[in-house]
């Protein structure tokens, strides 16, 4: 007993510090505690569909019977939502806490770099209390942006702490080599432009391969193993991916990961694209007349266009889309999908063989002068970079800054309704409540599977009143972080610019 008051002693000022990091993750949990999620019902493409393909693999059968959406996004988030259910979890419990433990994870990732305890734990508090993961737009709703910033501080942390900790033993280093393996390789399917992760992964493999050889340049066997397990996080995301290609190919046919960046469909994509419209408009790289055209030498999308237009006429009005019947570059090739499907093709199967004949059909006819070609982008989803878009693209990153930093359109709600017109909306917003173990709150004209009043409307006012003084806390935060966002920024550029240069100055890099 006197050796450990002893040890309590020496380690006062450690054990203080992570008592109040205790302290303000049972703050944050509590603040966030029954709070009701949003159900987005109408959008079978991206709430609804993560929580159908939730009960799909709750249910055993992988992601569900093929239809045109089952293969476009990635499995991570609905893996999540299953996972929950499982283990009788929270989902609004489980994300908040999934986002503490990164919190905690990171800091303690780069605690060698920050001595000062007033330091270490007022970047923990920003951290831990960002808006971000609290915004109704993230974690209210049953989505997959929820996972990212956890997923981030995991994979950046783990790394950080891997080139920090590279002069200790191989098995201190073990712990963060999961972390990174199992946080990266379940972000990257969680979205399909994970790739963005990449460049800052390879950087970090590669100064940490650098550095090592540097420091030990007479003792390279001491350090190959260090070396080696650099990359176990890229064989695990590869590895990774291989289970998810494999799962698809068993039930679906084809072994893919993803039918946006890894199928005939993206092929596909890729040959639309790469005909040259006639007419430039904002934003559409697929206007009608060139879909005129393509039908004309095409036999196959001629066969799909008329339900393509009919669907992209249903988009009119949605985001940037120019009325008219032309749709925008982000919503085509939901329209071609969607168009596919309500032709009679439903099958993955189906689905390539009519693909494969209009990528064929179409490089057919730019090869024979038909259709004019143009350059497109790397991925198969990315229109043709246009004139004055590296113009554009500065303006949107400097547009991008501010709204980041300012916490733009950041807010929480207890009274946000949702709306449920027929009794099989009711249907699908049990499913909501049942897969995530949370709450929604109805609109006052909601109504049940027998078309009356839902008998939640009885008790709602009181669930609303008793997350209150929550709701009131989160947002005044929010005014707070709003604030205090530039200033936080430019303190962040300044200590990110602090801490490069003191990592180079220590090790001579």
């Amino acid at each position: 007993m006197r050796y450990l008051a002893k040890k309590a002693i020496q380690n006062k000022d450690k054990i203080i510090v992570i008592l109040i990091m205790i302290v303000l993750v049972i703050i944050k949990q509590g603040l966030l505690y029954h709070f009701p999620i949003i159900g987005y019902l109408e959008a079978g493409e991206d709430d609804a569909l993560m929580v159908e393909l939730a009960e799909n693999i709750l249910q055993g059968k992988w992601l569900g019977e093929y239809s045109y959406h089952t293969l476009v996004k990635g499995p991570t988030f609905p893996m999540f939502l299953a996972f929950c259910k499982y283990m009788g979890w929270s989902y609004m419990a489980t994300v908040t806490a999934l986002y503490s433990i990164s919190c905690v994870v990171f800091m303690i990732a780069i605690r060698k770099i920050i001595k000062n305890k007033y330091i270490f734990l007022g970047m923990f508090a920003i951290l831990l209390f960002n808006p971000i993961m609290y915004a109704q737009e993230v974690i209210q709703r049953v989505y997959r942006n929820a996972l990212i910033p956890p997923f981030v501080l995991f994979i950046t942390g783990s790394f950080f702490a891997i080139y920090l900790r590279r002069e200790e033993t191989i098995w201190q280093s073990i712990p963060w080599v999961i972390i990174a393996s199992i946080s990266l390789s379940l972000f990257y399917y969680t979205r399909e432009d994970s790739i963005w992760i990449m460049p800052f992964i390879l950087f970090m493999i590669m100064v940490t391969i650098i550095t090592l050889i540097m420091q030990y340049k007479h003792h390279i066997r001491k350090i190959c193993p260090k070396i080696i397990i650099l990359a176990i996080p890229v064989i695990s995301l590869s590895l990774f991916g291989n289970w998810i290609a494999h799962k698809n190919e068993m039930y679906y046919g084809l072994k893919t990961t993803n039918v946006l960046s890894h199928s005939n469909f993206s092929h596909a994509m890729k040959a639309i694209y790469a005909v040259k419209p006639n007419i430039q408009i904002d934003y559409v790289t697929v206007p009608n007349e060139k879909m005129e055209r393509m039908a004309q030498v095409s036999e196959t999308f001629a066969y799909v266009k008329p339900q393509v237009s009919m669907v992209a006429s249903l988009l009119e009005g949605v985001d940037r889309n120019p009325g008219d019947g032309e749709i925008e570059d982000g919503w085509f090739f939901w329209a071609l999908r969607i168009g596919l499907a309500q032709c009679g093709i439903k099958t993955l199967e189906g689905e390539q063989e009519i693909y494969q004949k209009i990528t064929d059909e179409l490089n057919d006819a730019m090869e024979q002068g038909l259709l004019e070609r143009q350059s497109t982008m790397p991925s198969a989803l990315m229109p043709p970079w246009r004139k004055g878009n590296s113009i554009k693209l500065i303006k949107t990153i400097g547009k991008m800054v501010i709204y980041i930093s300012t916490y733009d359109s950041l807010s929480i709600a207890n009274t946000n309704p949702t709306n449920v017109y027929i009794p099989e909306e009711y249907a699908i917003a049990k499913k909501f409540e049942d897969i995530t173990g949370d709450t929604l709150v109805f609109a006052q004209d909601a109504v049940n599977l027998e078309g009356n009043p839902v008998s939640e409307l009885k008790t709602q006012q009181d669930y609303i009143d008793s997350v209150q003084i929550q709701n009131d806390i989160l947002n005044n935060l929010i005014k707070v972080y709003s604030i205090m966002g530039i200033i936080l920024g430019i303190i962040g550029v300044i200590g990110y610019i602090n801490l490069t240069i003191r990592l180079i100055r220590r090790n001579k890099i």
